[in-house]
């Protein structure tokens, strides 16, 4: 598939959702609109082949502006990667030491696993804005398109999402190469940070 496996594609993509206990409900910011985003990814890869290959774990995501930070971890808690996003520059270290660097956070996903993955327009999704909205719910944006991905929005807590699903490219049809993404919002909140 790439130079990475796929635990390491499932982790640099932050996203969760996982079938355990339910989560208290997530806190609604103090001091402005969130920066800091945490939960539970799982990924599933379609190949063609007989059993799609499947990941999951967590993800806390930290995003002022243009510069994000992403870090990933097991389930069990254990980091197994960090993504740090910048004008020009996106890096990605694992667990192990070993980094990559390119232009962009697309490039990036791009060298290390062979997929375009816009994580710089994850805060966006989790904050239910999609640049292409394809249906609503009154005034609220429950799916839409972007960057050829499907993003939907599959729960909510008042009006901040809770549960999404990505899938990469939009209109696969089946048999086709694809990515499933489930992310499960634990808490959106303010915080300090200074990447």
């Amino acid at each position: 598939m790439s130079a990475l496996p796929l635990a390491a594609l499932a982790t640099a993509l932050a996203l969760g959702l996982a079938a355990c206990a339910t989560p208290p409900p997530v806190a609604a910011p103090a001091g402005g609109p969130p920066n800091e985003w945490s939960g539970r990814f799982a990924a599933t890869v379609h190949s063609g082949a007989a059993e799609p290959e499947r990941s999951s774990g967590r993800y806390l995501l930290r995003a002022d502006g243009v510069r994000a930070e992403l870090e990933l971890a097991s389930p069990l808690g254990q980091t197994v990667a960090r993504i740090s996003l910048d004008e020009g520059q996106a890096t990605l270290v694992t667990a192990d030491g070993k980094s990559i660097r390119a232009v962009s956070a697309e490039a990036l996903t791009e060298e290390a696993f062979g997929w375009r993955v816009p994580l710089a327009n994850l805060a966006d999704w989790l904050e239910g804005r999609i640049a292409q909205p394809t249906e609503r719910e009154g005034e609220r944006v429950v799916a839409g398109v972007e960057r050829g991905w499907s993003v939907r929005v599959e729960a909510h807590d008042g009006q901040r999402p809770r549960r999404l699903a990505l899938e990469w490219p939009v209109g696969a049809r089946p048999g086709e190469r694809r990515l499933s993404v489930r992310l499960m919002i634990d808490e959106a909140r303010r915080a300090p940070w200074q990447p």
